[in-house]
């Protein structure tokens, strides 16, 4: 049966990420790049919007290259767009965590200050999105799966490899430090 060059479905593309003799790599290939969009919003997300497109890329690209290289290891267990999103999660987090290290060791030599939160009505998802930038990568993590990605809270902890409880007070802990970096009550 001859494939398109379009894009398999997801069902379809799960199929072709495991490892199965009879796929051709190139198909393979295709059903990770098609949800390379899906990925590059969500790192963008991950990483407080605040990645330039050279240091997204790189991060997605990383993201591919781990999903590649291990697709070995995909069950089928669950989506084809989950499994790429854990591996999307621990790579950010690596990422985000060299970003600090590096930020620490050469932030002496160029010190500005933090930039104050846009202050009018007009700007509220400029501030929301200032606020986020603000927040620990973890807090952010949480709040970014649960509300814009709009994963349920049973899907969160499996993703985070944590319980339930354990992401209810992510997420509680989170949203306190989103409402305090507001300066008020509202939620995310």
């Amino acid at each position: 049966m001859a494939r398109s060059m379009s894009c398999p479905p997801l069902l379809a593309a799960a199929d072709d990420v495991r490892a199965d003799a009879s796929r051709a790599p190139t198909d393979v290939a295709q059903a990770l790049c098609s949800q390379a969009p899906r990925l590059r919003r969500l790192v963008h997300r991950l990483l407080g919007w605040r990645a330039a497109a050279d240091e997204l890329d790189d991060v997605v690209q990383d993201v591919l290259l781990k999903a590649w290289n291990g697709r070995a290891s995909f069950r089928g267990e669950a989506s084809l767009a989950t499994w790429l999103t854990a591996i999307a999660l621990s790579t950010t987090a690596s990422h985000a965590r060299a970003r600090a290290r590096w930020r620490r060791l050469f932030g002496w030599f160029d010190r500005e200050p933090a930039q104050p939160l846009p202050s009018t009505d007009n700007d509220a998802s400029q501030r929301a999105a200032a606020a986020m930038q603000r927040l620990r990568h973890d807090d952010r993590e949480v709040l970014v799966l649960r509300y814009l990605e709009q994963r349920a809270i049973p899907e969160i902890a499996e993703l985070l490899g944590c319980t339930r409880p354990a992401v209810d007070a992510r997420l509680s802990r989170a949203r306190q430090r989103l409402r305090d970096l507001l300066g008020g009550t509202e939620e995310p």
